[in-house]
């Protein structure tokens, strides 16, 4: 077992007699420095063991000139009162003062290497190779800017593609620049560690976006991190390149500075941008790379590492949520936090509660395009025809098990689209549609919202397009449920073309279908009148439910079930008769509302008469005139 302090001692004193030597012995004194520094590196390798010094300068290749720099710039750093510029006293050493061309060629020379390889722009050591050297290499400095990974990721989620880039690093003979696109959360930098560890190298992670905001001169951090690439045999790494899209100088340098140091670079971007790379294509092989996404098998398993480490995972079942929420890797992770959170804090921790944590994960922004639906309403607040609603419910359990259909039975491979879930429920109003569209949101654990049609329609052409895009793809990011209520303004049938409205509105329409069909979230959409949707809509949706108006048995239900338990009201309360009127759940609900309203006011509880005259204002306002005898024996009531 070697002593590193002493052998560092005996380097730094040899190079502290070079240094304070007298120039007229400089030659002397080079060549016993050479001799005595020989030796030193003989013993260290007749050790076998990794030694700082020697491994750095095996690593950059140094000759006497730089290697002797260096060891000025460590001894300056060690001893403050030492004030030498490293390259000229170097340049003294050897050429006596004679400034002829060898001289100024030398000084371009190791001005230009010592940059490149361990001073910075005042020409002091770089922090990060004097503590790679002071401590043996053990204990990397990983800065603000950047950080160092060895080779010990687990991470098997995307385990073939990163076999597949690995195989790549390994034989390619070529320098390669890997441009992986995918947007943020996805997993970018887990998947770069894998590949890194899988080749079993060291992984050093530069993120542009500090860089950019750093004190530090930012070629001076890259360097800085690219030296780091080399003591530490690794590949280099750098995230968020999309930031600095607009400063081509700066990228520039990155790119043409990496070579250099690293066979295989990284290049990590949340959205594709045109660089133009066609003067670094002969000297490096550059590969695009998208992040396929992730499958409800590789989300579970993420869920399940998540749910491990805070012991919540036997609360839910992963496959559910893995269906439900589609999440990147970076929110399943914070949702696995607020989980483990709730979990300690509220007594009465469940199923909710961990959906709720999982919801306040993902920021929705529809902005004015959409509005949040809240609904408290359960199935049995559903009052429809029982096979209707059991087809319903059929359907959202369904949608728990899409991962065996589409991944297990490998139906996804076949079918590239409508992967998604879309609904058309159809009736007259106040029949119940939305109140199923919010019961479904609730069963699901998603949040519900309404597209509002005056935002998204423009008379402008292409605008309409634009906003559904941007409706469908927030939608999508928010794991949200988009309901389109009353739809017949934007799903009527198609017209012949006579002009270009004709033509932009058809244009419209035809959008809306394919993105509705590409879409793999659910979209829930509502009609008042069935004849006027365009029949080429049908084969698009998945299911398509009719709202009939409620049945007499059905009307005395829903009558019984908005009073509920905790309004006051009469024992002679006649619910049988009010059933015969022929009216929506919506009219009951008015009835009812302003009927406790009435009540509330006179201090009473609710009564036929309250009920009664409730009933006649709602029946005029549907634009009927019911006479006395249309209440029987209870029109002295009116």
């Amino acid at each position: 077992m070697i002593n590193y302090n002493s052998y560092i001692e005996k380097i730094l004193e040899n190079t502290e007699q070079l240094v304070c030597s007298n120039k007229s012995e400089s030659n002397e004194l080079i060549e016993n420095f050479v001799k005595k520094d020989e030796l030193i590196m003989e013993e260290i390798q007749k050790s076998e063991e990794f030694f700082s010094f020697s491994h750095l300068r095996i690593v950059f290749d140094l000759d006497i000139y730089s290697w002797i720099c260096i060891l000025i710039s460590v001894l300056c750093e060690l001893k403050k009162d030492l004030n030498l510029d490293p390259i000229e006293k170097v340049l003294d050493l050897f050429f006596n003062s004679e400034k002829n061309s060898d001289y100024y060629r030398k000084k371009q020379e190791l001005e230009s290497k010592s940059f490149s390889l361990f001073l910075d722009k005042n020409k002091k050591i770089d922090r990060y190779i004097f503590d790679f050297l002071m401590t043996n290499g053990f204990s990397p400095i990983s800065s603000r800017e950047f950080k160092v990974y060895f080779p010990n990721s687990k991470e098997t989620v995307r385990e073939s593609e990163c076999l597949s880039i690995a195989k790549i690093c390994e034989s390619s003979m070529k320098n390669i620049y890997f441009f992986i696109n995918s947007p943020d959360g996805t997993g970018k930098k887990t998947f770069v560690k894998r590949i890194s560890s899988l080749c079993e190298k060291a992984l050093i992670m530069v993120d542009l976006e500090k860089c950019l905001n750093s004190e530090t001169n930012f070629s001076q951090i890259i360097i800085s991190a690219l030296r780091q690439s080399v003591l530490f045999n690794g590949f280099i790494c750098f995230d968020k390149i999309d930031f600095i899209d607009m400063k081509k100088r700066r990228l520039e340098f990155i790119f043409s500075t990496s070579k250099n140091f690293c066979k295989n670079s990284f290049f990590l971007q949340g959205r594709k941008f045109d660089f133009n790379t066609e003067d670094f294509e002969n000297e490096v092989l550059i590969l695009n790379y998208k992040l396929k996404k992730l499958n409800v098998s590789q989300i579970s398993k993420i869920w399940s590492e998540n749910l491990e480490k805070v012991k919540s995972k036997n609360l839910i079942d992963i496959n559910e949520i893995s269906n439900t929420f589609q999440l990147t890797p970076k929110q399943i992770k914070e949702a696995s936090n607020l989980i483990f959170s709730e979990k300690i804090m509220n007594k009465n921790f469940g199923k909710d509660s961990i959906f709720k944590c999982i919801q306040n994960t993902v920021q929705s922004n529809f902005g004015e395009m959409a509005q949040i639906i809240k609904n408290s309403n359960n199935w049995d607040d559903l009052i429809i025809p029982d096979n209707d609603k059991q087809m319903i419910i059929d359907v959202c359990k369904q949608r728990k098990l899409r991962n065996i259909v589409f991944e297990d039975w490998k139906i996804g491979e076949r079918v590239n689209y409508g992967q998604g879930l879309s609904l058309l429920f159809s009736g007259p109003p106040g029949t119940g549609k939305t109140m199923a569209a919010g019961i479904i949101s609730n069963e699901m654990g998603l949040e519900l919202y309404r597209a509002d049609l005056s935002k998204l329609i423009s008379k402008y052409i292409g605008e309409t397009e634009k906003n559904l895009s941007k409706l469908f793809n927030e939608a999508e990011k928010s794991n949200s449920i988009l309901l389109f209520d009353e739809t017949d303004a934007l799903f009527s049938q198609r017209t012949e073309v006579k002009d270009s409205k004709d033509r932009g509105a058809n244009l419209e329409i035809s959008y809306l279908l394919q993105r509705m069909e590409n879409h793999n979230g659910i979209c829930i959409m509502t009609t008042n009148y069935m004849e006027n949707i365009d029949k080429a809509f049908f084969r698009r949706i998945n299911y398509v439910f009719h709202f009939p108006k409620p049945s007499k048995d059905n009307r005395e239900k829903i009558w019984k079930r908005i009073f509920g338990k905790f309004v006051p009201i009469e024992k002679d309360i006649d619910f049988d008769f009010l059933s015969k009127f022929e009216i929506s759940g919506g009219n009951i609900k008015n009835i009812v509302i302003s009927a406790c309203l009435k009540a509330a006011q006179e201090k009473k509880r609710v009564s036929m008469r309250h009920i009664l005259k409730s009933l006649e204002y709602e029946l005029k306002k549907q634009g009927f005139s019911p006479l006395k005898s249309d209440f029987g024996e209870y029109f002295y009531l009116l």
